[in-house]
């Protein structure tokens, strides 16, 4: 049930019309800028990194890295333990090693909400750090909205430089 209400989800946000028009987007006006942004939404840490912001850019990097690494880690050690599971002689094994798939599923989310707390945290900074070097009008801002139109709801991202 979780995964068709996120397949609709999905596709109202890709049906719904985009927030901004041609005629309303401005031109880069500092390339830097934008260039910082963009390395922040490839990987945590690259945009800060591009700013000349060292100590947050190896805070973001290593947090993120080390998130990633951990999915990976309950990622290998869930399949081995579903792969004892599906190979159990007796019930009580196949039982245990069943716990032991679920728990390890667990961490293994758990590290992907931290990976992307990161993600979203590394975000928060670009927004703060663009306001306070380049001033308020030009900024990242996210919008949701409902079209009565098309009866769709969405949402849209604003980067303003």
């Amino acid at each position: 049930m979780r995964r068709a209400g996120a397949l609709f989800l999905l596709l109202a946000l890709l049906a719904a019309p985009p927030v901004l028009r041609a005629e309303e987007e401005k031109p880069a006006q500092d390339p830097r800028l934008r260039k910082a942004l963009e390395k922040s939404l490839l990987f945590p840490g690259l945009g800060q990194l591009y700013e000349k912001q060292y100590a947050k850019a190896a805070l973001f990097g290593f947090a993120e890295t080390a998130c990633l690494a951990l999915v990976v880690v309950y990622f290998t050690r869930g399949n081995d333990a579903y792969g004892n599971y599906r190979q159990a002689a007796t019930a009580a094994d196949a039982q245990a090693w069943r716990r032991e798939t679920m728990r390890l599923d667990r961490r293994r989310n758990t590290a992907i909400l931290a990976a992307a707390g990161v993600w979203a945290l590394n975000l928060a900074d670009i927004l703060v750090f663009t306001r306070k070097k380049y001033g308020r009008e030009r900024s990242l801002a996210f919008q949701p909205f409902y079209r009565h139109e098309h009866q769709a709801y969405g949402a849209g991202v604003t980067c303003r430089f």
